[in-house]
């Protein structure tokens, strides 16, 4: 190899690390926008907005039910059949692969099913996104069930 190739070879590399540095932290941005809307969106019961947000091909995945396909989960809360009181994120984490985003997260969750009185859950959430044609898309959401809280000690 060229001696005089080498500084520019390590520049080049050090310049494309940077920049994948820096597309990775806009990718994160991103989905953590589309995260807050997709609450918002939930509790509102905003399926328009839900609509521009997810693939055509979602699917919901929750921890004791069968998996929701996207319209039969527009359904479900457009009549009110399950509603979102509260969506409280405790801890999330990030990890970009190309044009897929994967979010980690613990969530508090306040919900109701039709008549029910409102129930809490704590739940391990899995989201992967998607980039289609240039916007950022949520194509499934996993959910587990996660420990409770810890409360506090007693003084």
């Amino acid at each position: 190899m060229n001696k005089r190739a080498v500084p520019f070879l390590l520049a080049a590399s050090l310049f494309a690390v940077h920049a994948f540095a820096a597309s990775d932290a806009e990718s994160i941005a991103a989905v953590k926008q589309g995260e807050a809307t997709l609450r918002q969106s939930l509790m509102h019961r905003d399926t328009a907005t839900l609509a521009k947000l997810m693939t055509e091909d979602f699917v919901r995945i929750p921890p004791a039910t069968p998996a929701t396909p996207r319209a039969e989960y527009f359904s479900i809360i457009e009549s009110g059949r399950l509603q979102y009181l509260s969506f409280e994120v405790d801890d999330a984490q990030f990890r970009v692969y190309g044009d897929t985003v994967i979010v980690q997260a613990l969530v508090h969750l306040l919900t109701r099913s039709g008549d029910r009185p409102p129930a809490e859950s704590r739940l391990r959430l899995l989201d992967v996104w998607v980039k289609q044609n240039g916007e950022w898309r949520l194509a499934a959401i996993q959910g587990n069930q996660a420990p409770a809280r810890a409360s506090a000690a007693p003084k």
